[in-house]
């Protein structure tokens, strides 16, 4: 038996009929799912929090059926019983307990420190919010990318910052099941260099929640170990074909694609990497092999400045 760390794809036959509409079409139909529950948000023809699970739940039944019937590698396919429970304390402490908690709590608590009494409607008001919707959106996510971005490269460097990260790269596979195996500060810092700051200048929040939207289509797939293709997409949008080089267990291979959404700070600062060659050849941290550490000891472990064992 092959090794699980290996990230070259293993062989199967070419793709036909309905499958082959499934690796070109599945990603295109589920953002126009997204696209449309987003004109309905800005509409007010859907509550904001039903459209952003709505396309959520979409997302993870798309990705668990294409890894299903698609899949990239099928070394990374099957997980230990304990990672399979650290990815779902991962998932279960991120969403129900950390996402909630920055955006119904610390981000509008450090809004009202900031800038309430100087605005009273809210944010210190340099977003153009004047602009065409969709012009706004995009700027919007320009924003909230050049900020995670320089983050997310930052916890590329040595120290506690990548420390803290290590967390999500400690997996030796890439799939939906670790997507989001993180440590809640990594979240913090993220949300905090993105959304905050959106909300600091003033961004409307049906703008936000839009983005919202489609950043949930675009996290969910971008650790699909499935055989999908993203010609056209994956030159503006963070795929799983570039996020599999960003994850590769060779530094010098992960340093790039740090973009969340867009890949367009990469394009113009010169990280960017397309996947013409494929996948790497091993994902992970190079030194780590198989990490049997649980959820709260690999927290722990990353919080402290120890790389996982």
């Amino acid at each position: 038996m092959s090794s699980p760390s290996i990230g070259v794809p293993a062989l199967h036959a070419p793709a036909s009929g309905w499958l082959r509409v499934l690796q070109w079409g599945l990603l295109p139909l589920v953002l126009s799912v997204a696209g449309l529950a987003s004109v309905a948000l800005y509409q007010g023809a859907v509550d904001p929090m039903a459209a952003q699970m709505g396309v959520f739940v979409l997302s993870l039944l798309a990705v668990v059926l294409a890894q299903r019937v698609l899949p990239l590698n099928l070394d990374w396919v099957s997980t230990s019983r304990q990672e399979r429970r650290a990815d779902i304390a991962s998932w279960v402490v991120l969403m129900a307990a950390i996402d909630p908690l920055l955006k119904n709590g610390l981000m509008p608590a450090l809004m009202s420190l900031t800038v309430t009494l100087a605005r009273p409607e809210g944010g210190l008001g340099w977003f153009p919010s004047e602009l065409p919707v969709l012009v706004q959106l995009l700027l919007a996510a320009a924003i909230a990318e050049f900020g995670q971005y320089w983050m997310h490269r930052a916890a590329h460097g040595q120290g506690w910052l990548w420390s803290v990260h290590t967390m999500h790269h400690s997996p030796i596979r890439v799939s939906l099941s670790n997507g989001f195996r993180t440590n809640p500060i990594n979240m913090i810092w993220h949300q905090m260099a993105g959304l905050f700051v959106l909300m600091l200048i003033g961004t409307p929040a049906p703008v936000i929640q839009m983005l919202i939207v489609f950043s949930t289509v675009i996290g969910v797939f971008q650790h699909a170990n499935a055989d999908l293709r993203y010609a056209g997409w994956n030159w503006w949008l963070g795929t799983a074909d570039l996020h599999r080089w960003h994850h590769a267990r060779q530094a010098g291979d992960a340093h790039c694609n740090f973009g969340q959404n867009l890949v367009l700070w990469d394009q113009v600062f010169g990280t960017y990497r397309r996947a013409d060659a494929g996948a790497p050849s091993a994902v992970g941290i190079d030194g780590v092999n198989a990490p049997t550490q649980g959820y709260l000891a690999a927290v722990w472990r990353s919080s402290i400045g120890q790389l996982p064992r």
